[in-house]
């Protein structure tokens, strides 16, 4: 039915919203389209408060529970008021609202040994996500947009850490015995008829969550949620994720989610560069302390982790929201160990020896700033085609 609508011209408003509807839900979104749309998000979002990241507010949410259970005394804002956790519930239920409405949400279990690989790619993205001050997103894309060398260590410590963990799971499907998995047809099929009407409830009950954070005064955690359920929309309908970005070309061969997130930073490091150019943004936005140690280590470890759980920090949540257990087991690993760890960090004072802050125009100037990480950005981009024809890159 949604291809015979999409193959005549619409007779009638009816006509119409099913076309529409068929096209944003009905069909996977280019991945190029994420990354045009990430990176002007991301530019919005720091000029509306700051810039995007995750693994603060997911270790917001260890924080809060360590608190809860009396483990720990952390002095933290409350998850429904830390705006970072906001945007990430945000994403949370973006994502769902988007599979409801496409009908492919579903509850999807994993064997014990994809679990205990969520579990243990979750600790790793927290041990990671300390030590670069921050995961694939606060890390490397908000951070290198913001010209700060620590986002290009991490790139190159994802990219090890990707090829590492590659190397792990084609040891595991050599040497140890394939994970059987078994789907149940159709307990699938039953219950997607009314997933529209619950995927559009979710999105206005959302929209006006958001509406009476404003009315309470909390404008900025308002906006955080609107944003997060915009960007969990845009993962789900484009699959867009990191993990395919720094492993793909290695595994397949395949470069779209590279340059798609290539293309995410060039359009990112431009908005950034003006707003921080013309002083509406700190220089000192965005620009971590964890040049070259912090970020090159913990880049390394939070690519072996998020090759071994099939998922980054982003790609965690959008998936958890689509019904994926082992993300949710991965999710949880996550929390706790990025607050153990960081907690762990600062209490022993190796928080203060991961590295330095270098804002890349401190010693080139803005113009080759600018230059130089676009071009890094270009270089991956034509690297990544050219191994896309030739596969000379791919090790397995």
């Amino acid at each position: 039915m949604a291809e015979a609508l999409l193959t005549k011209d619409p007779e009638n408003l009816k006509e119409v919203i099913s076309v529409g509807y068929s096209k944003l839900f009905d069909r996977q979104w280019p991945m190029w389209v994420g990354g045009l749309l990430f990176g002007f998000i991301n530019v919005f979002m720091f000029a509306f408060e700051k810039a995007w990241s995750v693994a603060d507010g997911v270790r917001n949410w260890g924080n809060w529970f360590f608190n809860s259970v009396e483990i720990t005394e952390i002095t933290i804002i409350n998850p429904h008021l830390y705006s970072t956790s906001i945007l990430n519930f945000g994403i949370i239920a973006g994502a769902l609202a988007s599979a409801l409405l496409a009908k492919q949400f579903q509850i999807r279990s994993a064997p014990g040994r994809e679990l205990s690989k969520g579990v243990i790619g979750g600790i790793l993205m927290g041990i990671g996500s300390s030590l670069s001050f921050g995961c694939n997103i606060g890390g490397f894309f908000s951070s290198v947009s913001a010209l700060s060398m620590s986002g290009v260590a991490m790139m190159a410590g994802l990219i090890i850490g990707s090829i590492i963990g590659l190397k792990i799971l084609v040891w595991e499907i050599t040497y140890l015995s394939p994970v059987a998995k078994s789907v149940k047809k159709e307990s699938v099929k039953k219950n997607k008829k009314n997933q529209p009407f619950l995927g559009l409830t979710i999105l206005v009950v959302g929209v006006l969550l958001a509406l009476f954070y404003d009315q309470m005064d909390y404008s900025i955690r308002g906006g955080f949620l609107f944003f997060g359920l915009t960007l969990g929309i845009i993962m789900q309908r484009t699959r867009f994720c990191f993990v395919r970005a720094f492993r793909e070309p290695f595994m397949t061969g395949d470069g779209s989610a590279s340059k798609a997130v290539a293309l995410a930073v060039l359009i990112s490091v431009v908005g950034f560069s003006i707003l921080k150019w013309s002083d509406m943004k700190d220089w000192e936005a965005q620009v971590s302390a964890g040049f070259w140690f912090g970020s090159l280590v913990g880049g390394i470890i939070f690519g072996i982790g998020m090759s071994i759980t099939g998922g980054c920090a982003s790609g965690t949540l959008w998936r958890a929201g689509e019904g994926h257990i082992k993300l949710w087991v991965a999710l949880l690993a996550f929390a706790l160990s990025g607050s153990y760890f960081r907690e762990w960090l600062t209490v022993s004072g190796w928080s203060t020896k991961l590295g330095n802050a270098l804002f890349i125009p401190d010693f080139i100037g803005w113009k080759m700033g600018i230059f130089s990480v676009c071009l890094l950005m270009l270089l991956w981009y034509i690297i990544v085609s050219w191994n896309e024809a030739t596969r000379r890159l791919v090790i397995v």
